[in-house]
């Protein structure tokens, strides 16, 4: 298996506070899966309610919005809770949401750290939830949490 390339990302527009210093690249870009289905721990497939060419399980009915996405994670188990403070013994996700809607979602690690699959881009760790949010994503206003293992 190759490594991940040696670079950072570097997309101003999209992400104004991601610096060289706030992450790093950990995969190559794909197609495959996306920040959904990769917060929900899934890489084989594409995760959007509703999306034509996207999975969405039979049993989460509702329509494109943060509630179907919540309705998602608590589905997995999880429950809302108050931030995206590092809790031990527990994952957290955190929703990103904008003027139109939920856009992006992102894992915390065990370090306390964050994961996030970017689009169609690569999946990067970032250190801080703050560090994808702008226009583009908005802020990390939902996080839900449930217990590791």
């Amino acid at each position: 298996m190759r490594s991940p390339p040696p670079y950072f990302i570097d997309r101003p527009n999209d992400w104004p506070n991601l610096t060289h210093d706030n992450h790093r690249v950990e995969s190559w870009p794909t197609r495959v899966y996306n920040c959904i289905a990769w917060a929900y721990e899934v890489n084989d497939r594409r995760l959007w309610p509703g999306a034509v060419g996207y999975f969405w399980p039979a049993n989460i009915t509702g329509a494109d919005d943060l509630q179907t996405l919540k309705n998602l994670f608590i589905d997995a188990g999880y429950e809302e809770c108050s931030d995206g403070l590092l809790e031990e013994g527990y994952k957290k996700v955190a929703i990103y949401v904008n003027n139109e809607g939920p856009q992006h979602a992102a894992l915390q690690l065990e370090s306390g750290h964050w994961t996030s699959k970017l689009g169609s881009l690569e999946d990067i760790e970032h250190h801080t939830l703050e560090a994808l949010e702008g226009d583009f994503y908005g802020k990390a206003t939902v996080f839900l949490k449930k217990p590791r293992g």
